[in-house]
């Protein structure tokens, strides 16, 4: 079976070593950081991972877009999502700064407590 791979590109001089650590305890074989990346080295990056692996191993290969910048975070997956040709399609996912996962964990927690102390939900 392939490796399971995750490219981790950064538009910070240093990956956060707690990104690192997450990848590699949540089950990667290796967490591969890229520093100072720039919106215009996305492509060649997101197609060198795709296009060196066979396209069985593309499930096991991963993108995550790192930095302090959710916009810019957001962008480079937008440019990686149109550099993606099947069947060399990988993952990719972005969590700058974990801004993602923390709102998202704030909105679950929102809800709990609406749920729990005034029988609503939320909606929309």
């Amino acid at each position: 079976m392939a490796k399971a791979i995750l490219h981790m590109l950064s538009t910070l001089k240093h990956m956060s070593p707690f990104d690192v650590n997450m990848a590699l305890d949540a089950g990667y074989d290796a967490a591969i950081p890229y520093t100072n990346v720039t919106l215009d080295e996305v492509t060649a990056l997101v197609q060198d991972a795709m296009f060196s692996r066979a396209p069985s191993a593309a499930l096991r290969t991963g993108i995550f877009f790192a930095g302090r910048d959710a916009v810019l975070a957001l962008d480079m997956m937008d440019a990686a999502k149109k550099a993606l040709l099947k069947p060399f399609e990988v993952s990719l996912f972005a969590d700058p700064y974990g801004s993602f996962t923390t709102a998202g964990a704030m909105v679950a927690c929102v809800e709990k407590i609406l749920r729990e102390k005034k029988q609503r939900e939320l909606k929309g």
